[in-house]
């Protein structure tokens, strides 16, 4: 899918002086449907994603503040966790690139020192589900699978900072989609190996999810500190990534200049609205991610394919770059976005 939306990025922006927004690139393809659904999604795709992550973020960050500060509140952790991502976005791309490198290295190191902790506790028993898997249980995980892979909207800011080098483009989609994968594999192998299944579901449906399932992984084990370590850095560097996309976006639909005046006045837009929703809910991960689907849907997969199918009917269309696949492969793309958001709603109920 990233491919299809490389393929309108390039004809509405160009090599030289990339760094065109879904908004531009809709509004020219779409027209006046094209303009609203891509004013509209990425706002609800990034602001549904920070607010998961500012409320799991606040959920962990808690855990060591009331060791030294017993009387620290969960709201006053998502503050802080807030201004701690707000400042390094509101300096520059540059220090939340700097800082993500520092943070995934050290989050890959913590990732590995708890698997080997955790493997002598792994057992493949566990592992096997031997119920009957409904078909309505795997729709309703589909939307919370599929936006775990949603850095779509950081898409035009990494072209931006890239200018130079959009040659690597298509293989830094590639790495961004694999790494994950990786990670995902070997966690849910860790986690499903050491935990019963009854636990994990009394787990999911526990407040402040996140920190009991990291407790009742470590166990009596050293491996504690790691896995908060581990889980702290995946937000921190999760959350940098979408906010850098949605302050670019929003410095881009509000006409926000690049001074420091305009750029505080952009963050404030981008962190007190996530921030206050995971204030107000605390135990919204899931369920946030669940609903940020429906917008990476609209934009990442839906407006895409929409764009590319009106601008290859376009007899002036030209690009040395094409998605393969054609009409079937578009269609197919469609048909699998309509599926997510109709197991959003399955699962709601």
């Amino acid at each position: 899918m990233r491919w299809v939306g490389l393929n309108v990025y390039l004809k509405n922006g160009n090599l030289a002086n990339p760094g065109c927004n879904l908004y531009t690139m809709a509004s020219r393809t779409l027209g006046r449907i094209g303009k609203v659904l891509s004013a509209i999604a990425p706002l609800g795709l990034f602001y549904a994603l920070m607010s998961a992550y500012f409320s799991g973020g606040g959920s962990l960050l808690a855990q060591y503040v009331q060791l030294v500060l017993p009387g620290a509140s969960a709201q006053l952790c998502v503050i802080f966790f807030a201004l701690v991502a707000g400042a390094f976005v509101y300096y520059s791309t540059r220090a939340v690139d700097l800082v993500n490198r520092i943070f995934f290295t050290l989050m890959i190191v913590t990732f590995i020192f708890a698997l080997i902790s955790l493997a002598p506790s792994v057992r493949y028993e566990s592992m096997v589900h031997t119920a009957k898997v409904e078909c309505l249980s795997v729709l309703a995980a589909l939307p919370v699978i599929f936006t775990s892979f949603g850095y779509h909207g950081g898409i035009p800011s990494i072209i931006i900072y890239q200018k130079k080098q959009l040659k690597h483009i298509p293989f830094v989609f590639l790495l961004a989609t694999l790494i994950p994968l990786t990670i995902y594999t070997f966690w849910l192998m860790a986690v499903l190996g050491v935990l019963p299944e009854g636990l994990l579901l009394r787990i999911s449906q526990s407040s402040g999810a996140t920190a009991h399932l990291i407790s009742a992984l470590s166990g009596d084990n050293d491996v504690h500190t790691i896995l908060y370590l581990f889980s702290d850095l995946a937000l921190l560097t999760s959350v940098l990534g979408v906010a850098l996309g949605l302050f670019d976006y929003l410095a881009s639909l509000l006409q926000r200049e690049d001074t420091r005046i305009h750029r505080l006045q952009t963050a404030l837009v981008t962190f007190i609205p996530p921030a206050v929703i995971a204030i107000m809910f605390p135990d919204g991960f899931v369920p946030a991610l669940g609903y940020a689907a429906i917008a990476l849907v609209i934009l990442g997969i839906l407006l895409p394919t929409a764009m590319v199918y009106v601008l290859r009917k376009d007899p002036a269309y030209e690009n040395p770059f094409r998605a393969p696949g054609g009409t079937m492969l578009m269609s197919s793309c469609f048909v699998f976005g309509c599926i997510i958001i109709l197991s959003q709603f399955i699962s709601r109920l």
